[in-house]
């Protein structure tokens, strides 16, 4: 099995005094206070973008946080697989399958955050679910061959003497 580390593209991080200047508001001369919720971005797909899993969906890329809006006055689920083979169908909600994957309750007329971690694939049981990714600029990646032996189970490394 690889191991799977987040990384982050560097030219997205600001310095400390890049940030104090960010939150300093001119012109009411103090710093911003307004609280903001994170950005919410569509889900890509072939023919634009949507926010509409009922169907499957497949993430952009591993390590994606989904935020996901049920608007209808009844509980929802959504299922995060591995792929479309390992997802048949949107479980109910607390349902498992033999994967592994577990329907992700979602409540009435509320936002539930969901993490996908390794999880690429994402379906609903129902269009009145909608669900974005979180903006972040960070990502899952494979680390190189050389070190993916440590994540092998029954592997010891040789001792040094």
């Amino acid at each position: 099995m690889a191991k799977i580390q987040r990384v982050i593209d560097n030219s997205l991080i600001n310095s400390p005094a890049d940030a104090t200047s960010i939150e300093y508001n001119p012109a009411a001369g103090g710093k911003k206070t307004v609280s903001v919720g994170p950005r919410l971005i569509p889900i890509q797909i072939a023919s634009g973008y949507t926010t509409n899993v009922s169907a499957g969906v497949t993430l952009p890329n591993l390590g994606a946080c989904l935020a996901i809006y049920n608007n209808a006055g009844a509980v929802g689920s959504v299922t995060v697989g591995a792929s479309v083979s390992t997802v048949a169908a949107a479980l109910t909600p607390g349902a498992t399958d033999a994967n592994g994957n577990v329907g992700v309750a979602c409540p009435p007329n509320a936002w539930t955050y969901l993490s996908a971690g390794n999880n690429q694939y994402v379906i609903s049981t129902a269009a009145t679910l909608l669900v974005y990714i979180i903006e972040d600029p960070t990502r899952f990646i494979q680390e190189t061959p050389n070190r993916v032996a440590q994540n092998i189970p029954g592997f010891a490394p040789p001792i040094n003497s």
